[in-house]
């Protein structure tokens, strides 16, 4: 074999350092400098130095001592190495010096797992380069190997806190949606595979925070999610959805009536007392149960019409299970009805404002909340602001709803505020619909309220959508001054999802934009998406307004949106919407993100 050999400048190879010469093949190297020439140029960690042409390999000191071994403690044999690597890692990592080798590949790095002389794994980052002859064939193969065990754990419990509900432990509603969607496609793949979603929701559990308080609340919270978990087949999901939500995913049943069975045995369960300090409390829980037999295309719609199930099971009397029914999708009150019951709701106290915390990602702690309508309907259960928004707008009763939204939001944010610092104080957001936006004494109501509550108005936020701005632009520009000089801030929502001008960014007095969490849902796979709300934040910040990313549900996605300068952001990765009670306690625990 011929090779060409050069004196090779070692101070200069350091100087360069691994990241300059990691898997490349080097063909041209002075090979009387020692057994580390080679290696010395790839890391000055754990170091090996493969002779290819005899097959055994060299261990610097540091590569050994990184596995606890001493000098006699390791042959130089290549078997000796591959054989201390995690069974489930072997074979990938001897396929890649495989394909390495044979130049099927150019570059030579890899994460895997290696055991420990005292029999645990550590996680190794391995880099290689290669000599090769005049011909191409490698003759030489020497890398490093970096630990980087803490480095993955550190991952492995990010990615766990974005899939799992932080009080319970247990799978949040984006890993039950994400298994629910593989369910449905081995459903699609082998459709004789049957499985249930059970949707569980707790009755009367806010007595418990009322009574014994949100400490003990919790703690109930986390031991029906261990009941939970006894209950069913192992392999099964048990997820938190949030607050006294839960939801049961049941993998290979024959039928529904599995589930059923299923769902007796977590009743049955819940027999028993539980106990919280000197004290014992029963519980009881209604739930919903929708079978994959229905054809469902997404994980969404299985888990809502289990939800529907549960709300009629509440309806019919609470601690019982019933199997969901097309029928039930239809069972909606009929709109006189619904118009009567909603004219009564403030009165009957039905009404109820949520909180949905919003972060800022300068100090990664709660800036603000967006206060959000509520409606538990005292038969029927919770009504979507969806149906119930659009009658109030066609009825009128949106301008009586929306005094009462921001005068309890005022009230409630002038509280939390009492005590603190200006710095420290913290902002509202109220959402105002198309026909708000229109009424000629909404700026009266507002200041009247601001008045009543003793709010800094300062601190109030006004979120209206582009539809709405754009419906009479001219009036609009009118009430936004007006609101401007009451030093009220204005919110764009859902920008980006309207009027492709941008001429009223302009025109408009607006301090906020918000981007819409369709673009955030699938910011990661989606590079349009992820160029739409990149150009939204530079516009943003050439214009000096702050942004608001919404339905951040991953670390992912918070990582990505701080890293292209989003200053603020909400959604479920954070928290999901909370009555007031849950947030005075997030306010209270001060956490950061």
């Amino acid at each position: 074999m011929e090779y060409v050999s050069i004196n090779t400048n070692y101070n200069a190879v350091e100087h360069l350092g691994v990241n300059h010469l990691s898997g490349q093949n080097i063909k041209h190297v002075d090979q009387n400098r020692g057994p580390y020439s080679l290696a010395i140029q790839v890391s000055n960690d754990g170091l090996w130095d493969w002779d290819l042409k005899t097959d055994k390999i060299l261990y610097s000191p540091r590569w050994k001592a990184m596995l606890g071994l001493d000098g006699d403690e390791i042959s130089d044999l290549p078997d000796e190495w591959l054989g201390r690597i995690h069974p489930e890692d072997r074979d990938r990592v001897g396929a890649l010096i495989d394909a390495y080798l044979d130049g099927t590949t150019s570059n030579f790095e890899i994460e895997y797992r290696i055991r420990h002389f005292s029999d645990y794994y550590l996680w190794m980052l391995a880099k290689g380069l290669t000599i090769r002859s005049t011909s191409g064939k490698a003759t030489r193969f020497a890398g490093s190997q970096t630990d980087v065990t803490e480095l993955k754990s550190h991952e492995e419990q990010m990615i766990h806190d974005a899939l799992h509900d932080t009080l319970t432990s247990i799978p949040n509603r984006t890993l039950l949606l994400d298994r629910i969607r593989q369910s449905l496609v081995r459903r699609k793949r082998y459709p004789k595979t049957s499985f249930a979603v059970i949707f569980i929701d707790l009755d009367r559990f806010r007595l418990v925070n009322e009574s014994l308080g949100h400490i003990h609340g919790d703690e109930l919270l986390k031991l029906i999610s261990e009941r939970l978990k006894g209950s069913i087949p192992i392999g099964d999901t048990v997820a938190r959805l949030g607050g006294d939500e839960f939801s049961v995913l049941i993998q290979d049943i024959v039928c529904v009536k599995d589930a059923e069975n299923i769902a007796k045995d977590i009743h049955d369960s819940f027999s028993k007392p539980f106990s919280l300090g000197d004290k014992e409390v029963f519980a009881s829980a209604s739930m919903g149960i929708a079978h994959s037999d229905n054809d469902y295309k997404m994980p969404e719609e299985i888990l809502r019409d289990s939800e529907l199930a549960m709300y009629r099971a509440k309806r019919d009397g609470k601690a019982q299970s019933i199997i969901f029914e097309k029928r039930f999708r239809q069972s909606t009150l009929s709109p006189i009805d619904l118009d009567t019951d909603l004219r009564r709701a403030l009165d009957r106290d039905e009404m109820e404002l949520h909180y949905q915390p919003i972060i800022s990602m300068r100090d990664r702690r709660i800036s603000g909340f967006e206060a959000l309508l509520r409606w538990s309907h005292r038969s029927r259960g919770a009504i979507s602001p969806n149906e119930f928004i659009p009658l109030a707008e066609e009825t009128g009763l949106i301008y009586d709803l929306g005094q009462w939204v921001l005068r309890k939001a005022c009230e409630q944010i002038a509280g939390w505020n009492k005590d603190k610092s200006k710095e420290e104080q913290l902002e509202i957001s109220i959402n105002l619909s198309g026909r708000q936006f229109s009424d000629p004494n909404l700026v009266g109501g507002i200041v009247e309220n601001i008045e009543k509550s003793g709010f800094n108005a300062e601190f109030l936020k006004i979120e209206i959508t582009e539809s709405a701005l754009m419906e009479n632009a001219q009036r609009s520009v009118s009430m936004l001054n007006q609101l401007k000089d009451l030093n009220i801030k204005v919110c764009v929502d859902d920008f980006g999802t309207g009027y492709s001008s941008l001429s009223y960014l302009h025109t408009f007095p607006i301090d906020t934009l918000k981007i819409d969490r369709s673009f955030v849902h699938d910011m990661s796979r989606n590079f349009r998406n992820m160029e739409i709300i990149r150009t939204i934040i530079m516009l943003a910040h050439n214009l000096k307004l702050d942004v608001i990313a919404e339905g951040v549900e991953t670390a992912e996605q918070y990582a990505q949106l701080s890293a292209l300068g989003c200053q603020f952001a909400q959604g479920f990765y954070f928290s999901r919407p909370v009555n007031s009670s849950d947030a005075a306690l997030l306010i209270q625990q001060n956490h950061q993100w």
